[in-house]
């Protein structure tokens, strides 16, 4: 028996989880806020005792609340590999914490943008244009980085036979807000041998290794901080109060 094919399975199951957090979270939470005020229902949730950060909250906690359950239900399924070995319960705890700091970070993104905008179709687009701006854009970034600093290697080292890695110093540390690469550090650190994850960064450059080992949890409390931060500029968004100000000052 091949036992290697069971942690193999884990981490099918666990790519198969987190892509559904990846593409439905956004649906979920871009159409929350819009939705209301193309219901006209808005006016009277803000006329309700809530303040508009508790309406917010509220808001993402409901859309992404089964996400979340269909996460949990999942880790009987999970516990399979227990009986080889090879995962631990930690293993467990950093799945489920990717989970929810990943739809957390992805529904803060789809509530600023279902505030910011009157209709779910372009809180929607724009919810989902992030997110590929996040996955694949940060890539092509740091692609296109990394050939500009190679021909200017290039063009310094013209009639040399030396060849040196193109190193893009410390703008690798964009990835930390990808959740791709957030997922491959987990999974790379679980059940594999690490060798993949540092062939990876050394596509454009050198890293430490005490980064390397942390890379995880940085992206984790990172991701974290942004959603907080998009979470508060939507409840001042939704404030009406702010509204009538800028009203004001306008006349």
């Amino acid at each position: 028996m091949n036992y290697a094919s069971i942690l193999q399975i884990y981490a099918i199951i666990n790519a198969a989880e987190f892509g559904l957090v990846l593409f439905t979270v956004p649906a979920l939470t871009a159409a929350s806020i819009s939705g209301e005020r193309e219901k006209q229902t808005l006016e009277i949730l803000l006329t309700t005792k809530l303040s508009p950060l508790q309406i917010i909250l509220g808001k993402l906690a409901s859309s992404i609340s089964m996400v979340i359950l269909l996460a949990l239900s999942s880790l009987p399924v999970l516990a399979i590999v227990f009986t080889i070995g090879g995962v631990t319960l930690r293993d467990f705890g950093e799945f489920m914490l990717l989970i929810v700091i990943t739809a957390v970070f992805i529904g803060s993104i789809g509530i600023f943008f279902s505030t910011l905008f009157k209709k779910t179709t372009s809180a929607t687009v724009s919810t989902y244009g992030v997110l590929l701006l996040l996955g694949l854009g940060t890539l092509a970034i740091l692609w296109a980085i990394k050939i500009i600093v190679e021909l200017k290697m290039n063009k310094f080292s013209a009639g040399t036979e030396l060849y040196q890695t193109p190193d893009i110093g410390n703008w690798i540390l964009i990835l930390l807000i990808n959740p791709g690469v957030t997922y491959f550090s987990m999974i790379e650190d679980q059940i594999g041998t690490g060798s993949g994850l540092t062939s990876f960064f050394g596509n454009f450059g050198t890293i430490s290794r005490e980064l390397q080992n942390d890379w995880f949890f940085l992206s984790i409390i990172l991701q974290l901080g942004v959603s907080l931060i998009l979470l508060w500029c939507s409840s001042k968004l939704l404030d009406p109060l702010r509204e009538r100000f800028c009203k004001k000052k306008l006349k």
